[in-house]
């Protein structure tokens, strides 16, 4: 198994559209992909960063974009991939050793 770890720095009150995004458009359109196997939304409010742990089979499968997926109307950004392309966030690919 292995994880595509995706750290951002937002505004703090972004941290909400985010959670919104990420549970409404981000996890059903991954649940699609092949080798899906969960997520984590992690936030540090005060500090406004987050930390998106996307779970997969194989590195191949963590190492794919994110799919294009659509927000629920009203929020100001159309994609999460629209909200990672428009703040400075690293993203990178971590084996799972242990998962309990």
């Amino acid at each position: 198994m292995h994880a595509q770890v995706i750290e951002l720095q937002l505004e703090p009150e972004r941290l909400d559209e985010l959670e919104l995004l990420v549970r409404s458009a981000l996890v059903p359109a991954l649940r699609e992909q092949s080798g899906f196997c969960g997520a984590l939304n992690l936030t540090g409010r005060e500090r406004g960063e987050a930390l998106l742990v996307l779970l997969w089979e194989t590195e191949d499968d963590a190492a794919r974009p994110l799919p294009r997926s659509a927000a629920p109307s009203g929020l100001a950004l159309s994609t999460v991939t629209d909200l990672l392309a428009a703040r400075p966030c690293s993203v990178t690919i971590w084996e799972v050793d242990a998962r309990a």
